[in-house]
């Protein structure tokens, strides 16, 4: 499979290009538009007790949907819930990727998306205690919030991000979660960031330059609050 994108970096597409016999699986609702001579089915890969713990654990769909091209071959465009931008990368048996939640839009059929437990640092550091492990040999389609940052950490070289701004890493960088300042609770809020990650090389780190739930705090702080009483308030009988 091949991938082109376009509309890059606020508003990306990853166009998917299939041989005929090819096959792409999708996360549910991630396709935009797609060409003609496909059949398209919906699966719960792997079954429905996968499906199940890779929805409720890992931030995917419970049923995911194949594309398989035919006649001389097809395409799909792919495209992420937030704007944003999209990348392909190739996972192989010795190297696969972790992808945190709501970030995985797609893969070849010879990549399995497997719902795994990435520790308790994963869950202080913001970014979920499951991942999705990308296992196989092909191409992952991933997306993010805002641009993308890819990264190549060296054996021991570390890098510090703030929560909620991790899209994906290899299985072999280390992530630890801390307070901005360290041991230092009071002054860590101050700071208004108060978990990061330190992440340790060697290996690859894709980073989204927005976060989804800073989104999430900034329209519920914007949104108008319900009155109290509900429907009630106000009402002059």
């Amino acid at each position: 499979m091949q991938v082109e994108t376009r509309h890059q970096p606020g508003f990306a597409v990853a166009r998917c290009l299939l041989a005929p016999g090819e096959s792409l699986v999708g996360q549910s609702g991630s396709m935009y538009r797609c060409g003609p001579d496909l059949d398209i089915e919906a699966m719960a890969q792997g079954g429905v007790l996968a499906g199940l713990k890779r929805a409720a654990l890992g931030g995917s769909s419970l049923f995911l949907t194949r594309y398989t091209a035919h006649g001389g071959g097809s395409w799909v465009d792919l495209v992420h819930q937030l704007p944003g931008d999209v990348t392909a990368l190739e996972v192989t048996g010795d190297r696969p990727v972790q992808v945190t939640q709501g970030n995985w839009l797609g893969c070849s059929a010879e990549v399995t998306p497997q719902t795994k437990w990435a520790g308790m640092q994963n869950v202080l550091g913001g970014e979920g205690g499951f991942v999705l492990r990308m296992e196989g040999t092909g191409t992952v389609v991933l997306g993010c919030y805002g641009a993308l940052d890819a990264v190549d950490l060296g054996p021991g070289e570390q890098l510090t991000v703030a929560s909620g701004h991790i899209v994906g890493y290899d299985v072999g960088v280390a992530l630890d979660a801390r307070r901005m300042a360290r041991g230092r609770t009071i002054r860590s809020l101050k700071t208004g960031q108060f978990l990061v990650c330190d992440l340790t090389g060697p290996g690859r780190v894709l980073l989204q330059t927005r976060s989804p739930g800073e989104l999430v705090s900034y329209l519920q702080e914007k949104l108008p609050k319900p009155a109290a009483g509900g429907d009630e308030a106000g009402r002059d009988d």
